[in-house]
């Protein structure tokens, strides 16, 4: 009884804290001139959060490591623009880019998720770089927007964009992540075999999640599109949008909400950072930072609290914390 008032109390304290975030979040803008350059900083974050979330969904909750997010972002992007550029409202263009990620992902997702481990990361990767190749050779020239773009375009609307696409990826993350489908992915990634012995459908499973994975990254893809323009479309399908998503949740905590919103934080800072005073070290020191998360925090940043608080644990409260043992018959 006592662990379940402590989960209540601690979801609405969660959910207390993520309405003064997103509230502050909307209104700072409003009441505070941040400079282009803050905000850009601040799309480019939110860009990442939602990539992250999206990847972590299928990463993180299912085990299924995932090397071709870019395919996804990038055809979102793609269907996103020429949409937008024909005519198409704003909010139908990120929805339609969603949508074609989601076909791309259905047309995909049979064949590569009957493969199991890092064949499967390999599979997807491998069909991401064909993907770009395609673009390369086939969207040689630029695509610039109509005259009414730049009549109404600001960096403050690109950033609420984002913001929303961002506030809608967590929201939908955390309503499959407590449902049964949620249940049946961490089942799956914790024993696949096992939980098709319990009832569940695996491969089910698994394409709805790649399906609902794929659509955040082509919302994503689209309102990135509309932030960076004119539409180089082949950077859009580049591995280093997969790579930076997986850095992300990976420093943040795989398979938690939070994870991928405190790792793309630190990725974004560290990247904007380096990429100005190192520049031909970024991706090095990257790299360091990346492994020493690993080695020293396993459980991303989110694990970080618990570890403290265990290290200044009194030994009393350790000892009333550790599983107790079985005493041994004389």
């Amino acid at each position: 009884m006592n662990d379940l008032k402590r989960a209540v109390s601690s979801i609405r304290i969660g959910g207390a804290v993520a309405i003064v975030v997103a509230l502050t979040l909307i209104v700072v803008p409003l009441v505070v001139d941040l400079g282009n350059y803050i905000l850009t900083l601040m799309v480019s974050l939110l860009i990442y959060v939602t990539l992250s979330e999206s990847w972590n969904l299928m990463g993180g909750y299912a085990g299924q490591v995932n090397l071709g997010l870019a395919a996804y972002f990038g055809s979102g992007a793609l269907c996103h623009t020429l949409i937008y550029v024909a005519g198409a409202p704003l909010p139908v263009a990120l929805v339609v880019g969603g949508l074609a990620a989601t076909v791309v992902a259905c047309i995909i997702g049979p064949p590569t998720l009957r493969l199991r481990g890092a064949y499967f990361g390999i599979g997807t990767m491998a069909v991401a770089e064909v993907m770009r190749l395609v673009m390369t050779t086939t969207f040689t020239q630029t695509i610039y927007p109509p005259a009414s773009y730049w009549a109404t375009f600001s960096l403050t609307k690109s950033y609420y964009i984002a913001l929303a696409v961002a506030i809608a990826t967590i929201v939908v993350t955390y309503v499959v992540v407590h449902s049964r489908l949620g249940l049946g992915l961490q089942a799956i990634r914790d024993d696949e075999d096992a939980a098709n012995a319990s009832g569940i459908n695996p491969a089910k499973y698994k394409m709805i999640v790649f399906m609902i994975s794929s659509f955040l990254a082509g919302v994503a893809g689209g309102a990135y599109s509309y932030f960076r323009v004119p539409v180089n479309v082949p950077q859009h399908f580049e591995m280093t949008w997969t790579i930076g998503a997986i850095v992300a949740t990976t420093i943040g905590g795989w398979g938690t909400l939070t994870g991928p919103i405190l790792g793309s934080i630190v990725f974004v800072i560290l990247r904007e950072i380096l990429g100005r005073t190192v520049p031909t070290a970024y991706l090095v020191v990257t790299g360091i930072v990346f492994v020493l998360v690993i080695v020293f925090l396993p459980d991303g940043l989110t694990s970080a609290g618990a570890m403290i608080r265990s290290f200044f644990a009194s030994p009393t409260t350790k000892a009333r914390t550790s599983p107790s043992r079985e005493t041994e018959n004389p």
